[in-house]
């Protein structure tokens, strides 16, 4: 299915995300969607706007080095898997 609100791909950023930085934000993550379905209710690409800083609407990720991994269950993360986030400010 078509995403209708997705910007047009000359409107959007695409971010590669090193391993410094998915590092980061893997500390933000409690559990994925593997593990704990229920309480996984965030796309990992939103923890990492909260990490960089950057505007969810226009930008997309692509994770370079390597893929991230869940602290409970060692599962691979990628952009699109859903998780838990600690708290904001809480990082």
């Amino acid at each position: 299915m078509p995403d209708f609100f997705a910007p047009p791909p000359e409107d959007q950023n695409v971010i590669l995300i090193d391993a410094a930085t998915l590092r980061r934000a893997e500390k933000l993550v409690v559990c994925c969607e593997g593990c704990n379905p229920v309480d996984a209710e965030l796309p990992f690409n939103c923890v990492l706007d909260r990490v960089t800083g950057n505007d969810p609407q226009v930008t997309a990720y692509i994770m370079v080095e390597c893929a991230a991994k869940c602290p409970q269950c060692q599962a691979e993360i990628n952009e699109k898997t859903l998780v838990r986030a600690k708290p904001v400010g809480r990082g």
